[in-house]
């Protein structure tokens, strides 16, 4: 069962996928829902009734709609930490579908590696062609994890050594549909997943929230993460969704531009997973178990 604890509740406007409250009480509550995540749409219990439409999840909240006549009641804002009156929130409304990177994933640059979270605007990134691109910008996105994909979509670990020899270089986080280019295909974390040696996060590796960063270029580029050959941003999905937009059209004002994907085939699932690539991953895991037994 999926449960969610917070201590402030807000009344306001939602349009657009935008929250603006002006009404605060320091009140608790307790959602709850039958699986092990909220899906938006879906009636949710507060406080044990099932009178709540869930929305979707802002940086430190969800928004829910009053469902207690059945109908489309006023929407709401309930956060583990108190806000801004008229301050909107960016408001996640679908699963969460952006090619990012975990915090502290460390990113190739002529100076040496640097953890994504550390990357701005203009810093010079290695690509796996060997070639050095600007970072045009990072964005960023918080994920309250009950509110996050479900456990068939949660983030995946590739443990160090996973895809070869010191590669990943360390523990590689990246979010499911993230890909990495091995063997000429752009292959996604999922469909990577074995359950030994790249797997997906646990709860306790997560914990309630967590944050994941995108690194986009001037084009779809393929750069160095944990020395791995990774995806840089694509147009899959709007900006506005990642916490820190505001940066962005501050930078480059309220038009997107458009970064095309590479021509390359993309492998989305493990039955679309080239049996090469398959055997590939099983001698890796297979090399990893000796060693650890030896060192055992």
């Amino acid at each position: 069962m999926a449960v969610y604890v917070t201590s402030y509740f807000f009344a306001g406007t939602y349009t657009n996928g935008l929250f603006t409250p002006f009404i605060a009480d320091d009140v608790q509550f307790v959602f709850d829902a039958d699986g092990d995540s909220f899906s938006p749409g879906d009636i949710i219990n507060v406080d044990g009734q099932p009178i709540a439409r869930y929305i979707g999840f802002g940086p430190t909240g969800i928004v829910i709609q009053d469902a207690s006549n059945g109908g489309n009641g006023s929407y709401y804002y309930y956060s583990t930490t108190m806000l801004d009156d008229d301050d909107p929130i960016q408001i996640n409304t679908t699963d969460d579908f952006i090619y990012c990177f975990l915090a502290g994933t460390r990113i190739g640059t002529p100076d040496g590696a640097v953890a994504v979270e550390d990357i701005r605007v203009g810093t010079l990134v290695l690509t796996a062609d060997g070639r050095t691109v600007p970072v045009r910008w990072l964005g960023r996105q918080t994920v309250v994890t009950v509110f996050g994909p479900d456990a068939a979509r949660r983030p995946v670990r590739l443990l160090a050594g996973s895809l070869g020899p010191a590669r990943p270089t360390d523990d590689l986080c990246v979010t499911s549909d993230h890909a990495l280019l091995i063997d000429g295909v752009l292959v996604q974390a999922g469909a990577l997943v074995n359950e030994t040696t790249i797997r997906r996060m646990t709860d306790a590796e997560l914990g309630d929230r967590y944050t994941v960063f995108h690194v986009e270029t001037e084009n779809h580029e393929v750069i160095l993460a944990e020395d791995v050959p990774a995806e840089t941003f694509v147009d899959n999905v709007s900006r506005r969704r990642f916490d820190n937009y505001a940066e962005f059209e501050a930078l480059y004002g309220d038009g997107e531009p458009v970064v095309t994907e590479m021509n390359l085939p993309r492998i989305k699932s493990a039955r679309q997973l080239p049996q090469a690539i398959r055997r590939q991953l099983d001698g890796r895991a297979a090399a990893l178990r000796r060693k650890t037994a030896t060192a055992a």
